[in-house]
């Protein structure tokens, strides 16, 4: 045991010697090699990728096309002595053609269009157009001849455009008159002439705060040999929209005429009118709300702007109304271009023109459009026509108060480029009358139809109508009336491509050969068939 006890206490003693060691003596590490982290080689993911299986049947695309009124260019317009429509489906557009064509009744046609320019920013075009026709009554004739040089450009996304023209238009007093039995044929001529400049500019898209501009002038010295007539109109118009629902349209008209008659003073008839209106939008609703304050010879009249337009069913039925007013101009180049066998008017008073209609449009099958309204309209100092003292001169009549019901319908039908149908009739039921006993002249039913038809690339087919209820004339001055015949004109034609710059075209009008009269004593000629040829330059053909 007590070995035990001194081997102990030598170990602890030994113990003790060791952790009593010199600590001064500063602690160090040894770098044997520098560390180089190394990352292990990831796996890569590889992809097999297989292409989809190719589309076979052609996809179903739905198109949502927003609904258009009908405003079709085929208002029923009086006939000029020898009845004919120049055969055109709208003229051409950066094109060069010319065509010519001549016909019975001594028909001469010529049109031309020459396209200059790049197509893009910038086109100048010049037309031409001449087409006389000789019937078979005494001095039954009539001749139009007109240039026009149009110019187009488009410099940062504002338009600039401007034309000058030029129409001779030529009339005979050929209804059967007495007093002109014995006269000379240049005598019965009714020559009408008509300078024309315009110019204007628009932005060709809504800028950035939404305003929408189209200032535009048009000037016209119209003359018949022994008058002369200067019309300037200045339009301003400038919409505002905020957002896609809300929108404000200011608009300024300028309408200023000087005419001097044969031996008379000169003097002016100047109209002026402010439009202001708010417009609302959304997917359901349209609604214009304004007024329309109009200075007529110095006189001020406010005249309602009111258009609601309600939509049910989508895009298939849309109830519209609106309240409207404005005044129609009566110059003497407006009263010829509705009767061009007047006598020289002396004095000159406008038209102020008041409806309040309703009625409903839409579109089926994004194919078949339509608009169905009627409604109430007023006629303040509407000009009427009568030959009751002289049958082969017709006198402006001024009818104080004209009140009828009108309605209106419109139907079209367009089927790709290939079919395009249309239709428009107007009905007017006269309720009230001021001053004349009957509306003199005033066609209460009137049908327009047209129908463009092309089967293949070579060849296009037309067809237009023309029908309305005979007017009432006046048959001497105790007042006695009645009623002009009834018209139905029908018009056909078709052209043929037979080369790609060569087109061969026929026209057949008055195909039923009915010599009615839209104004009394001036029937126009039967039958007319007219055929030609019609080049084109410069242009891709298909």
């Amino acid at each position: 045991m007590n070995k035990r006890f001194i081997f102990s206490l030598a170990l602890c003693f030994t113990s003790a010697a060791v952790f009593a060691q010199d600590t001064t003596k500063k602690q160090s590490v040894e770098i044997v090699s520098a560390f180089k982290p190394v990352l292990k080689n990831a796996v890569k993911l590889n992809f097999n990728a297989t292409p989809p299986a190719p589309e076979t049947g052609a996809p179903n695309l739905a198109y949502n096309i927003p609904v258009q009124n009908l405003y079709f260019n085929l208002q029923p317009v009086g006939l000029k002595p020898m009845s004919l429509q120049i055969d055109s489906a709208g003229q051409a557009h950066n094109s060069n053609y010319i065509k010519v064509g001549y016909g019975n009744y001594n028909t001469p046609l010529l049109d031309a269009g020459f396209t200059l320019g790049d197509g893009k920013k910038t086109n100048f075009t010049l037309f031409a157009n001449h087409l006389s026709q000789r019937g078979k009554l005494r001095v039954q004739r009539f001749s139009n001849t007109a240039f026009s040089a149009n110019i187009n450009s488009v410099v940062k996304n504002v338009e600039v455009y401007g034309k000058a023209g030029y129409q001779n238009q030529s009339f005979f007093l050929y209804g059967p008159d007495p007093v002109f039995a014995n006269s000379k044929e240049d005598s019965l001529k009714k020559p009408y002439q008509t300078i024309n400049i315009r110019a204007g500019v628009r932005n060709a898209f809504v800028n950035r705060f939404g305003i929408s501009y189209n200032p535009d002038l048009n000037i016209n010295v119209f003359s018949d040999t022994r008058s002369t007539e200067t019309n300037g109109v200045l339009d301003l118009p400038v919409e505002v929209r905020f957002g896609n629902s809300f929108g404000l349209l200011v608009r300024g008209n300028f309408d200023l005429t000087t005419y001097t008659p044969t031996g008379g003073e000169a003097y002016t008839n100047n109209v002026f009118f402010l439009n202001a209106a708010a417009m609302l939008k959304t997917s359901r609703l349209f609604i214009k709300a304004g007024i329309r304050p109009t200075w007529d010879q110095g006189k001020l009249n406010v005249l309602p702007d009111v258009l609601l337009d309600i939509h049910l069913q989508e895009k298939k039925i849309i109830l519209t109304g609106g309240w409207t007013g404005y005044v129609q101009k009566n110059t003497y180049q407006h009263l010829v271009s509705k009767n061009p066998w007047i006598n020289q008017p002396l004095s000159q008073f406008n038209t102020r023109i008041t409806e309040l209609y309703g009625g409903f449009k839409g579109t089926l099958a994004n194919s078949f459009n339509y608009r169905v309204q009627t409604g109430f309209l007023e006629y303040l100092s509407i000009p009427l026509f009568s030959n009751h003292v002289r049958p082969g001169l017709f006198e402006v009549l001024r009818e104080g108060k004209l009140q009828a019901l009108h309605t209106q319908g419109e139907i079209g039908f367009v089927l790709q480029d290939q079919f395009n149908a249309s239709a428009k009739m107007d009905i007017y039921n006269f309720l009230n009358q001021q001053d004349e006993a009957r509306p003199w002249h005033f066609v209460p039913i009137e049908l327009s139809a047209a129908l463009r038809w092309q089967p293949s690339k070579k060849i296009m087919v037309k067809a237009d109508l023309l029908s309305w209820q005979g007017a009432v004339y006046r048959k001497d001055i105790s007042g006695s009336s009645e009623r002009l015949r009834g018209a139905f004109d029908l018009n056909a034609g078709m052209e043929f491509k037979v080369h790609p710059l060569i087109s061969v075209w026929g026209q057949f009008n008055n195909i039923f050969n009915n010599t009615y009269q839209r104004w009394n004593n001036y029937q126009v000629v039967g039958f007319n068939l007219l055929a030609g040829i019609r080049l084109t330059f410069d242009q891709k053909q298909q």
